[in-house]
């Protein structure tokens, strides 16, 4: 299945953002006034606040919120999350430490991605939420903004940040589709589950891939429709309405990511403790415990602390854990990540 061209507009325009966010005021009665009073909470002046989300995307309806996206420079704040009904609509704020933005957008051009010394799941997940941020300031319509942030703004919106969006789809899907082939022996609906994620998230980079950017995996289908992609809609479809399980389902699903984003080589898997965990070793095996209400019996006493970042287990994308090890994944105990080689982490 051939990837899109890139026949979309990866960033709207100014006048485009303007239509689509006065219809969605003018058919609830907001004046924009009123939007603006939402950006200021008394966590400091305003450099930049963004009015986002599937509104301006172009995918919202009638039920849809406002995202406003407020960055203060305040070195007190992290995150600061508000959603307002005073105005009959939810218009849900999101005030953020500027810098702190500034850097996580820095470090999605950081190359190369993903490595082993990052690939925890809370590294993961901060890619995650970076890029969804990034890409909601990029698609919005800037409301206010300051210098100098109107320039790191207008740096937002370049090939970078599509490239950051195509590139985390591509390698999510191919984390899922690992995860399904592991599980599928011992836990066929788990391994339908993830196959089935593995195959919208290789969806999701071909939207990207054409110019749809908005991070928002469940718009995954708007973003298909707006690119004219029948293909990829018919595929959506039949993934998402199909029966579970079934090992020929699951498969089906696993050669579709493969055609959608190619090969995982060169990317390898790696495991290490979810969060959660305990480690007890005994005399010859070690008792894996998570949150301290289920336990795994393993017959090695060389795993490492459940404090630690190591290493438990890496290969070749294309293999399989020990034995003794593959339960740990099964039952939940380890988080899967995928990285770029590295020849320091045995294989």
């Amino acid at each position: 299945m051939e990837t899109t061209t890139a026949s979309a507009v990866a960033f709207p325009d100014s006048a485009t953002l303007e239509k689509r966010l006065n219809l969605f005021l003018e058919q609830r009665g907001l004046s924009r006034d009123a939007v603006l009073k939402e950006a200021d909470q008394g966590m400091g002046t305003p450099a930049l606040a963004v009015a986002a989300g599937s509104v301006l995307t172009g995918f919202g309806n009638h039920r849809s919120d406002l995202d406003l996206l407020v960055l203060v420079e305040n070195d007190k704040l992290t995150r600061f999350p508000i959603q307002s009904h005073e105005h009959g609509t939810l218009i849900d704020v999101s005030i953020r430490r500027a810098s702190s933005v500034q850097n996580s957008a820095a470090e999605l051009t950081a190359e190369p991605w993903p490595r082993f010394a990052t690939v925890t799941e809370e590294a993961w997940n901060h890619r995650r939420r970076t890029l969804n941020t990034t890409t909601r300031l990029a698609l919005g319509l800037p409301l206010v903004v300051s210098s100098p942030w109107d320039d790191w703004y207008a740096g937002l919106r370049r090939p970078w940040l599509a490239d950051a969006v195509r590139q985390w789809w591509t390698v999510e899907a191919q984390r899922l589709a690992l995860a399904a082939r592991w599980l599928r022996d011992a836990k066929p609906m788990a391994a339908a589950i993830r196959a089935r994620e593995a195959v919208v998230a290789a969806l999701n980079a071909r939207a990207a891939a054409g110019g749809e950017l908005y991070f928002t995996s469940k718009w995954v289908g708007e973003k298909l429709r707006a690119l004219g992609d029948t293909e990829g809609l018919a595929l959506l479809r039949d993934t998402l309405t199909s029966p579970l399980p079934s090992g020929d389902r699951v498969q089906r699903s696993l050669d579709a990511v493969e055609r959608l984003v190619g090969d995982a080589a060169p990317l390898h898997a790696v495991l290490r403790w979810s969060t959660g965990i305990g480690v007890t070793p005994l005399e010859d095996r070690t008792i894996v415990d998570r949150w301290q209400m289920r336990a795994l019996e393993v017959p090695r006493r060389d795993l490492p602390p459940d404090d630690s970042d190591a290493v438990i287990w890496s290969g070749p994308a294309g293999d399989r854990p020990p034995g003794d090890l593959l339960p740990l994944f099964v039952h939940n105990m380890v988080w899967l990540g995928v990285a770029l080689p590295d020849p320091e982490v045995p294989a």
